[in-house]
């Protein structure tokens, strides 16, 4: 069974069996409403005249959860008998004050405890995705860098080793070239060897881009090693029968140690390779390859040199422009993260604003209803989840309307 107050709109759901139990007096009961506190009088229904409703004594009943269960789980079933409400107030109700239950609507609205949905929004689609986002392209560009620093280092050993083998198979070639030429030249001289053009474009050649190849005179046993290793055949015409360790001296400066140590570890006429520093002149070091291999049975050995950079050089470029590239390329993906960022920042800005508004809007509307406000206008125009909840509350505010008008007509 239903009664509604016919004051604040109050819907109560009855149960008859429970209610007739307590109705002492066959003429009805007297309750009073727990929101308006309004008294609504209830009698069984009868035959008799309407003029008759009210007349006679009428038993008052609290009410309590006992005697009304306050369940609102719908309306009763329609074999139930209809109750007519009869007002005994003495005094006419007091008149509505929507602004108060508005206010109350208002308070109730932020009442929430947790965090707000607009919140939660953005800490779900802009947070955890930009955090996402953020540990992914750096672990992207951090195995770029790996990659390329990899890639260019490996490239450079190998080319390192390369550059060896070429420099030190320069030396057994020419050497090879020298020995043939000198056996088949008994009289040439060594003074002549640089005049002579066959020989002077067999015995220096190039090696790189700045290297060349050299011929230099072995030492007798009985003379001075400073003085006894002189060149024969070299590129620069001043240093032709010139003591070599001297001259390199002279050329080397302070890189002159690690070239003495190369030079020094040819015992017995074997050949040697290894690398010595030399000085520009504007102070910058260089690194630089020599290999060493005696002409067979002559007095002399093939001295073959180069700048290791004259190999590696190309792929120290490439290297550079890579770690440029991929400098731009972290560059560019901030920028890229940074216009992202603000996107998704700016739509669920815009989106969590429109759709927490409609649901503030909706909680507002369902508050002043709950109090009796039944004229709450519901301006919500969405076609999704929140259109629809919209219209199920306004056709819920519609049939709320109607109910209290039709009882208000059978009184």
């Amino acid at each position: 069974m239903v009664v509604i107050c016919e004051e604040c709109g109050k819907i109560y759901h009855l149960d008859p069996g429970k209610l007739m139990s307590h109705i002492k007096n066959p003429d009805g009961i007297k309750i009073k409403c727990k929101v308006c506190e309004h008294i609504i009088s209830i009698r069984p229904p009868s035959d008799e005249n309407e003029s008759d409703v009210g007349s006679g004594p009428i038993q008052s009943v609290p009410f309590n959860d006992e005697v009304v269960p306050a369940l609102e789980k719908g309306p009763a079933p329609p074999e139930e008998p209809p109750l007519k409400v009869v007002s005994n107030n003495p005094k006419p109700p007091p008149e509505p004050k929507p602004i108060e239950s508005h206010n109350v609507a208002r308070k109730k609205k932020t009442s929430y405890k947790g965090f707000g949905l607009r919140t939660k929004m953005f800490f779900l689609f802009l947070g955890i995705p930009i955090l996402l986002f953020i540990g992914t392209s750096a672990f992207t560009q951090y195995q770029m860098l790996t990659l390329a620093n990899s890639i260019t280092g490996e490239s450079t050993d190998v080319v390192r080793q390369m550059a060896e083998e070429i420099i030190v198979n320069k030396a057994k070639s020419v050497a090879s070239q020298c020995s043939i030429f000198l056996r088949n030249n008994p009289d040439l001289n060594k003074d002549d060897f640089y005049y002579d053009f066959d020989m002077r474009e067999i015995a220096i050649q190039t090696v790189g881009t700045e290297g060349f190849t050299a011929l230099v005179e072995i030492p007798a046993p009985d003379q001075d090693e400073e003085t006894g290793y002189r060149i024969w055949c070299h590129p620069n015409e001043s240093f032709i029968g010139s003591p070599l360790l001297s001259r390199m001296k002279e050329e080397l400066g302070l890189g002159y140690r690690s070239f003495d140590k190369v030079f020094r570890a040819m015992k017995g006429g074997r050949g040697i390779k290894g690398y010595y520093n030399t000085v520009d002149k504007d102070g910058t070091e260089k690194e630089k390859f020599m290999a060493v291999e005696p002409i067979e049975q002559t007095p002399y050995l093939i001295l073959s040199t180069a700048f290791i950079e004259d190999f590696t050089g190309p792929i120290q470029l490439i290297e550079k422009r890579a770690t440029r590239l991929t400098k731009a390329t972290q560059k560019l993906t901030l920028v890229f993260i940074a216009v992202v960022i603000l996107f998704i920042g700016f739509s669920v800005m815009i989106y969590g604003y429109r759709l927490t508004s409609n649901i503030q809007m909706l909680t507002d509307a369902a508050d002043r209803i709950s109090v009796g406000e039944l004229d709450v206008v519901i301006d919500i125009r969405s076609r999704d989840e929140i259109g629809s909840l919209a219209e199920a509350v306004t056709r819920m505010q519609d049939s709320l309307r109607f109910s209290i008008e039709r009882l208000r007509k059978k009184r």
